[in-house]
């Protein structure tokens, strides 16, 4: 008898009383989440088929077949044995009947006569009722039809760029009333988001990947640190401190703005997780500062220090519990992330020189250039700074090993990704640059104008990026 075809079933509701678990990730451990309550035992646990849509778009459901109530949302492997058909008005409403693939007791099932007499009684009577029973090949034809559905959908989604990054929730103020607790779409960092100053939500959209995800932030407001042994006082910018699943990012003003609107720029630093090595306060007498400690990729360290107002006393503990959890452990075995190195998609231009042609001839000089100096790396993004700019005009190249700098006055310069512990960039009308800290040696530090800001921008991503994957690799000779 061939194998029948399986797939897998998403139980919402069970036909008795269940027990709900959950992961508690801190103790490595399942726990007991809650006990859900039947108030009248029916003969199959109530789902759906996981990535399956009807023709309405709509979920495929199911009855669960089974002796023992199954916990509420477990995947449960199962082939068809059968389909109720509902007739609503007009509509016609299936319901796969299956039972679970792993549990001997049904591996035989597969057709209607197959099933225990009681729950072919049950069948039964709803066939009686209301509904009209499907053989097993037509209910494996309305699985197959439904996948494939799905598929089709989440290819056609994938196609079209997505309007909203994955990060960004409803900038209505109706989402206040839901910061007291998380939901499926978005944390509570993410829904209290646009309770920013707007100028910093516009920051973070140009810091942030698409499909990046924001754990916790904190906003510095302007203030003064005032020393005694001093007669003035320190005045501090606005700030923003962002946790993310991928970086710490720590976003300023470059000057403190006359007025509360965007257009001063914004200077970012941003350090990947996997380079953090821990995070502590030191309280003073009126603020507190954050010190967070990173490395690069062959262990050496270096020291930032964020000063917050005595307001934010609440937020820096969680900002620091966040941080340590990330931090390296003895015999740490957790999954890192992959990254896999795509080729540049910003075109390389300079939209101030009317004639193209030499521009693009220019380009074409430095590409050669560095050409003769790329060893088997795969190009991940690149920078372009105009003739007309100070010092000429230059190339900036990140690969998946390291930092180049091509220039035509200059010989060229190679910074080892696996050297890097946090890079930085200011854009601003003021002057925009970018910067490279390292921990041993001064910072590799480029001015460009804001009209190459995009590929500066794509370069400082994919760096961040880079500088994530190569921990496991021979350190640089």
């Amino acid at each position: 008898m061939p194998e029948p075809a399986t797939f897998d079933v998403l139980v919402e509701q069970p036909h008795t009383d269940a027990n709900e678990y959950a992961y508690d990730a801190s103790a490595h451990a399942v726990r007991l989440e809650r006990v859900v309550r039947v108030s009248e035992p029916t003969f199959a646990d109530r789902g759906i088929v996981a990535d399956a849509v009807t023709p309405r778009g709509e979920p495929l459901r199911a009855y669960l077949i089974s002796d023992l109530a199954v916990s509420p949302h477990a995947r449960v492997a199962a082939h068809a044995v059968g389909a109720l058909e509902f007739a609503r008005g007009e509509l016609l409403d299936r319901v796969i009947v299956a039972v679970p693939h792993a549990d001997a007791r049904y591996a035989h099932a597969r057709s209607f006569n197959d099933l225990p007499a009681p729950h072919r009684a049950a069948l039964q009577r709803l066939i009686a009722e209301s509904a009209r029973w499907l053989d097993t090949q037509l209910a494996e034809e309305l699985v197959h039809l439904a996948r494939q559905r799905a598929r089709l959908a989440q290819v056609e989604q994938g196609e079209h760029e997505r309007t909203r990054p994955a990060w960004e929730a409803d900038d209505s103020r109706a989402m206040l009333n839901q910061l007291a607790r998380e939901t499926d779409l978005h944390t509570q960092a993410e829904l209290a988001l646009f309770t920013l100053p707007y100028r910093f939500q516009q920051y973070v959209r140009l810091c942030l990947t698409h499909n990046e995800r924001i754990i916790y932030w904190a906003h510095r407001p302007r203030f003064a640190v005032s020393h005694w042994a001093r007669i003035r006082s320190k005045s501090l910018r606005e700030g923003l401190l962002l946790v993310t699943d991928q970086q710490l990012l720590w976003i300023i003003e470059p000057v403190a703005p006359t007025v509360p609107v965007e257009g001063y720029g914004y200077v970012a630093r941003t350090t990947a997780l996997e380079l953090l090595a821990g995070a502590s306060i030191e309280q003073k007498e009126r603020y507190a500062i954050l010190r967070v400690a990173s490395t690069n990729a062959i262990g050496e360290s270096v020291t930032f220090s964020i000063e917050f107002p005595d307001t934010a006393c609440d937020e820096l503990p969680q900002v620091v519990r966040l941080l340590r959890a990330f931090a390296p452990r003895a015999n740490d075995c957790r999954l890192r992330r992959v990254v896999i190195p795509r080729p540049p998609t910003i075109r390389l231009d300079d939209p101030m020189e009317s004639d193209h042609a030499k521009t693009a001839a220019t380009i074409e000089h430095l590409q050669n250039a560095l050409a003769t100096q790329l060893n088997n790396e795969t190009i991940c993004a690149q920078a372009f700074v105009p003739a007309w700019a100070d010092g000429g005009a230059k190339l900036l190249t990140v690969t998946h090993r390291n930092l180049r700098f091509t220039s035509l006055n200059t010989s060229p310069t190679v910074y080892d990704v696996r050297t890097i512990a946090a890079i930085e960039i200011c854009f601003s009308v003021l002057g925009s640059w970018f910067r490279v800290v390292f921990p041993s040696g001064k910072p590799f530090e480029l001015a460009f104008p804001l009209t190459a800001f995009k590929g500066f921008n794509a370069c400082w991503l994919a760096l961040r990026q880079m500088s994530s994957v190569l921990l496991t690799l021979t350190p640089p000779t």
